[in-house]
C-alpha cells in the first residue's frame, strides 16, 4: 500500500493495438485505448481518483479517461489498482469498496462488483473467476473475495493474514502478501483456489508487513517477497526475501529501505526493481539491492517489452503528478503529466 494512504488509514484507526486519440490538450476527444500505458491515480483525500492514459509512441496523454468516456462520472475515493483481463478493465476503488468494470478498449462503464471491504488488488484466474484482496472493515480481518466474472457477484470469502495486498498465481495456488493492514503481519498466505482455502501461512523471516511478490525471476525461476517495514517502528526497515517454499533454494534476505514498494522485473527476468527510501533500487542475480535513481517514486513499473522504468512522482498529493520514463541504464527519456497521486502503472500488452 502507498505511504499517503497508509498515513490516512493509520490516523483513522488510532482515532476510532487500435485507433489512438488525436487531441489530448483539451481532453475532449474520445477514442480507443488498445495500446499504451495507464496510470492509476489515487486522487486527493476529499475527492475522486482517476485514470491517465499515455501513448509512448506519439506522446499523447489523456487525463481522467473514465470521466471522459462516461459523461463526467467519477470513480470514487482512492482508486487503488487496475487489471486488464479478457477485454475488460477492472478498477479497484478502495474508498468506495467496489471494483468498477469497463470495456478495455473504449473505457465505457459496464458494471460494478460491490459488497467488498477495503479492497486492494484484483487477480483474474480465468474468464469466469477472479479474486480481490481486501482488508476488512476493521483493517485487520483480511480475506480474498472470490468473484464470479459473469455475474460480478462475490461467491466465497477466504480468510488470510492481516492486510492482504498484492497476489501472484503459481499453478493452483495464490500467494498473498499480508501487509498488516492497520497492524503488523509478517506472513504470506498460500491459498489453494481449487479447494477454496488457505492451507498455509509462510513467515517472512525478519520481514515486517510484506506488500509485494514477484515470481519467475533469475535462473531457476525464484520467487521474491518485498516487505515495507512496520510503520509504527521508530526506524521502519524494509526487506527483500527469497521464498524457500517454492524455489528449493536456501532462504535469503537483503535489507531494503523503509516503505519499499512496487516490486517489478525486467522483460528478460534478469533484474528486479523497487522503490523505497527516496530512491529506485535494482537487484541483479547474485547481488543485493543497489540504488540506481535518486528520486522519490510513489509508483513504479517496468515496460514488458523495452524494459524502460516508469517512475510516478506524486509531488504534493494535491495537484497533478508526473511520470518520468528512464531507460534501463538510467537515462531520462521523457515524462508526462498525470492526475493526483499517481501510483500503479499498467502496461497494455
Amino acid at each position: 500500500m502507498k505511504v499517503k494512504h497508509l498515513l490516512l488509514l493509520t490516523s483513522i484507526f488510532i482515532a476510532s493495438c487500435g485507433d489512438n486519440l488525436i487531441d489530448t490538450d483539451d481532453n475532449n476527444v474520445s477514442g480507443r485505448y488498445d495500446t499504451g500505458v495507464f496510470v492509476v491515480n489515487e486522487g486527493p483525500f476529499n475527492g475522486t481518483g482517476s485514470i491517465t492514459w499515455h501513448d509512448p509512441t506519439s506522446g499523447q496523454t489523456v487525463q481522467d479517461v473514465f470521466g471522459l468516456e462516461n459523461g463526467g462520472a467519477a470513480l470514487g475515493q482512492f482508486v487503488q489498482s487496475m487489471v486488464l483481463h479478457n477485454g475488460k478493465a477492472y478498477i479497484v476503488v478502495n474508498g468506495a469498496n467496489k471494483v468498477v468494470v469497463v470495456d478495455a478498449g473504449t473505457f465505457q462503464y459496464e458494471g460494478e462488483i460491490t459488497g467488498l471491504a477495503l479492497p486492494r488488488f484484483f487477480l483474474p484466474i480465468d474468464n469466469n473467476t477472479a479474486y480481490v484482496s481486501q482488508w476488512g472493515a476493521d483493517g485487520l480481518t483480511g480475506s480474498l473475495a472470490k468473484i464470479n466474472l459473469k455475474t460480478l457477484q462475490i461467491t466465497q470469502t477466504i480468510p488470510t493474514g492481516k492486510g492482504p495486498e498484492k497476489m501472484i498465481r503459481k499453478g493452483n495456488l495464490i500467494l498473498v502478501a499480508n501487509s498488516g493492514g492497520f497492524g503488523l503481519d509478517s506472513t504470506v498466505s498460500i491459498v489453494n483456489f481449487v479447494q477454496g482455502l488457505e492451507f498455509a501461512r509462510d513467515v517472512v523471516l525478519n520481514g515486517k508487513n510484506p506488500g509485494a511478490l514477484m515470481s519467475d525471476v533469475f535462473q531457476g525461476g525464484r520467487t521474491f517477497v518485498l516487505s515495507r517495514g512496520y510503520f509504527l517502528d521508530s526506524s521502519p526497515a524494509g526487506q527483500l526475501s527469497a521464498m524457500f517454499s517454492f524455489n528449493q533454494l536456501p532462504d535469503q534476505s537483503w535489507p531494503a529501505p523503509p516503505y519499499s514498494e512496487d516490486l517489478c522485473r525486467s522483460p528478460q527476468k534478469d533484474a528486479l526493481y523497487f522503490t523505497g527510501g527516496g530512491g529506485i533500487y535494482r537487484v541483479l542475480s547474485g547481488g543485493s539491492p543497489e540504488k540506481i535513481l535518486d528520486m522519490f517514486a510513489y509508483g513504479l513499473g517496468c515496460h514488458p517489452q523495452n524494459g524502460n522504468l516508469y517512475c510516478a512522482d506524486a509531488k504534493d498529493f494535491s495537484s497533478a503528478g508526473e511520470v518520468r520514463i528512464f531507460s534501463p541504464a538510467g537515462a531520462l527519456l521523457s515524462s508526462f503529466q498525470t492526475g493526483i497521486a499517481p501510483g500503479e502503472i499498467v502496461f497494455i500488452e
